[in-house]
């Protein structure tokens, strides 16, 4: 069971560092000049199509027999051409199988005693239990059941509470918007 579950954090190492450098927003239009914007008032047009805030991939690399897929959202800071992922939500599953899992890996410095609470619009569905801390930083996991997934679905905020060492309170959150929409594509 170790074994499976430190292959799928491998797994999903590699697929965060893929995630954190796909998970952008695309570059706001070229903003019109206000003056020409009123002078000539262009018919609606449709913008280029934006990344999704909720990115998929599936592979049967870690199990030959088994597909595995994830779908997950990064919290990543712009500063200049420097980026950098600050936190990830990730969800996974196999295929055709209704048992997801989630794992979130969140930075340095947190409580490892106090676990990670999740809430959907500032209610909570679940929590959260740290596993192990590396490099890339610190993650928790938990099996997904079926209110919190459903609360997922509906939601607009997923929020993942937690303590930092210094005992003071911290959350990441990430927008639900496209959540349903990514999962229901998975086989």
């Amino acid at each position: 069971m170790f074994r499976q579950f430190a292959l799928i954090v491998l797994g999903m190492i590699a697929c965060s560092a893929s995630v954190a450098s796909a998970q952008t927003k695309a570059p706001p239009a070229k903003a019109a000049q206000p003056q020409q914007a009123a002078q000539n008032p262009a018919p609606a047009a449709s913008s280029a199509p934006q990344a999704p805030l909720w990115l998929a991939s599936c592979s049967n690399q870690a199990q030959p027999d088994q597909l595995q897929c994830e779908f997950s959202q990064s919290l990543v800071l712009s500063q200049g051409n420097q980026r950098q992922r600050i936190a990830t939500a990730s969800f996974n599953r196999v295929a055709r199988k209704p048992e997801t899992n989630a794992v979130f890996i969140l930075p340095h410095g947190v409580s490892l005693p106090n676990p990670v609470k999740v809430l959907v619009d500032d209610k909570e569905v679940g929590t959260l239990t740290w596993q192990t801390c590396d490099a890339n930083g610190c993650y928790a996991s938990a099996l997904v059941d079926k209110v919190w997934l459903q609360a997922m679905r509906a939601g607009k905020k997923l929020t993942a509470a937690l303590k930092a060492r210094d005992g003071s309170d911290l959350a990441f959150s990430f927008e639900l918007n496209g959540f349903a929409k990514t999962e229901a594509m998975l086989p």
